[in-house]
């Protein structure tokens, strides 16, 4: 999840899961910031860990991908990754929700990229309105792997991430930008080598067995 702030807008990349819930309080809190103040909650595709929390940012217009909307809906229910419930709710929705196409240029300076291959209809987002070009790659590039070797993992359609991942790190090369992932930190390209912009930390608690204290199996 990634927040743009130019001090009349919020606009939040994607909602994130149910157990992102206190971590976005904390976040925003540390900004001096609450749910209510975030502005505009932009999803790049309809994937459940990328859109649950929609509903918690009430004054928030949601921007979601037209095709990527429908498409969901033609699911059945019980599809994995798809929250059945959530596509319903947006589907509902007459006020707050408003549905994007690729190419538009939807909020000023902020554009819809076509990004298929994770998802049919997947969308990132480009902006040039921050101090170096974003780009917003949600899942159709997920971490420095995939950016590095154009190989994507958990994609519907290998074809379509391969084209979409070397599209998304030519427009990151000619613009000297940075590029958000769904999972990962910010990446960038330096002479040809992609490189993270600060270092990869995950802090893991594991209990080996019923009696002996947790251990520290955090990742640097």
């Amino acid at each position: 999840m990634w927040l743009l702030d130019d001090g009349e807008r919020r606009v939040l990349v994607d909602a994130g899961q149910p157990a992102y819930i206190p971590l976005i309080h904390d976040g925003l809190a540390a900004l001096g910031l609450t749910p209510d103040d975030v502005t505009d909650v932009l999803l790049t595709h309809m994937h459940w860990d990328h859109v649950a929390n929609f509903t918690m940012f009430a004054n928030a217009t949601t921007w979601v991908g037209e095709k990527e909307l429908a498409w969901a809906a033609e699911q059945p229910a019980g599809t994995k990754f798809i929250p059945d419930l959530h596509v319903q709710e947006l589907l509902r929705r007459t006020e707050g929700v408003e549905r994007i196409s690729a190419g538009q240029e939807f909020l000023p300076g902020i554009h819809a990229i076509a990004s298929p291959g994770h998802t049919p209809h997947h969308l990132a987002f480009f902006t040039e309105r921050t101090p170096e070009s974003m780009i917003f790659a949600g899942d159709s590039v997920k971490n420095i792997h995939e950016l590095a070797t154009l190989r994507a993992d958990s994609s519907m359609d290998d074809e379509q991430s391969v084209s979409t991942i070397d599209r998304l790190r030519s427009l990151l090369t000619d613009t000297s930008g940075l590029l958000l992932p769904g999972h990962d930190v910010g990446l960038t390209v330096v002479d040809g080598e992609v490189q993270r912009v600060r270092p990869q930390h995950a802090v893991i608690g594991y209990f080996a067995d019923a009696t002996g204290g947790e251990q520290d199996r955090s990742i640097g």
